[in-house]
């Protein structure tokens, strides 16, 4: 916080600015004066970042589950347990992310390898 506290939107949360000063933990020079046209994101009370430790607890579970995944030819089923620990890991924002992420280094994958067949109705169009 600064010296007159952070800046607080009308629903009470932090806005963070481009340089992260407030409840982000990363250093910056915004100001509790700095315009709310400068904020990039909305966080709010009571939702801090994930420490260090909290992030590499759930970057180990989705390796983790990801592995399953892999070994088991995506076969979600095989992998119900890793799965529950990544999301009791993770935010779900991050979940969310972490999903469509593999989604696409898969496709990426499939892709470079020449592996890639567009359905019907996309080679149509």
């Amino acid at each position: 916080t600064g010296p007159e506290g952070p800046l607080l939107s009308p629903s009470g949360g932090f806005l963070l600015c481009k340089t992260g000063w407030h409840c982000s933990r990363l250093l910056g020079d915004c100001g509790p004066h700095t315009p709310v046209s400068t904020a990039l994101s909305f966080i709010p009370l009571g939702m801090a970042a994930p420490s260090m430790k909290e992030r590499q607890v759930c970057w180990g579970a989705r390796d983790e589950y990801w592995k399953c995944l892999d070994e088991n030819t995506d076969d979600a089923s095989q992998c119900k347990k890793l799965r529950s620990s990544f999301e009791s890991s993770c935010p779900q924002q991050w979940i969310k992310y972490f999903d469509k992420r593999r989604d696409y280094l898969k496709f990426k994958e499939k892709f470079e390898a020449g592996e890639f067949q567009p359905s019907k109705t996309t080679a149509k169009s």
